[in-house]
């Protein structure tokens, strides 16, 4: 159901100058949620694009009419420390700054933030800092057990 739903709003959102970023239809407290992640194209959502897509979305989910349960649409960003949950939004970000969790600790390390320098293959290269010495550490992205965007203070 998700993949028909993505595929009649992909054309939808792209005519507002944004991409999918992610969606999830999930039953919270006994309500269910249409979730839609969407990004603007050149990096800056605001709220009036949100509403937009959010209207136009909504007119396209009741022509769709794929989804039989009551639910509630929630048109929104990821946010600024968003999980990146496929290795296709890792690899979107190569130089930002991120917030990595190994599946099993590596040198002692079992989590770390620095910035995704790049990657080779599977092989992700971290650039990080440890008492103000800068390290690298090269990271197989089958042993990350969770990343996401972090914000450098």
């Amino acid at each position: 159901m998700l993949e028909k739903i993505k595929e009649g709003l992909l054309p939808i959102i792209a005519s507002f100058e944004c991409h999918l970023d992610s969606m999830e239809y999930v039953k919270e407290k006994g309500e269910w949620y249409l979730r839609v992640f969407i990004e603007k194209n050149d990096g800056n959502l605001d709220m009036d694009t949100c509403v937009a897509v959010s209207e136009a979305v909504s007119e396209k989910l009741d022509e769709l009419d794929l989804i039989k349960d009551e639910y509630y649409l929630e048109v929104s960003s990821p946010g600024i420390e968003k999980p990146l949950k496929t290795f296709e939004q890792v690899e979107a970000h190569v130089g930002s700054y991120v917030h990595i969790d190994l599946k099993n600790p590596k040198n002692g390390i079992d989590s770390l933030e620095g910035t995704l320098a790049s990657i080779d293959g599977q092989e992700l290269l971290i650039q990080y800092m440890v008492k103000a010495v800068r390290k690298k550490m090269t990271i197989n992205y089958d042993d990350i057990k969770f990343i996401r965007l972090a914000v450098k203070f």
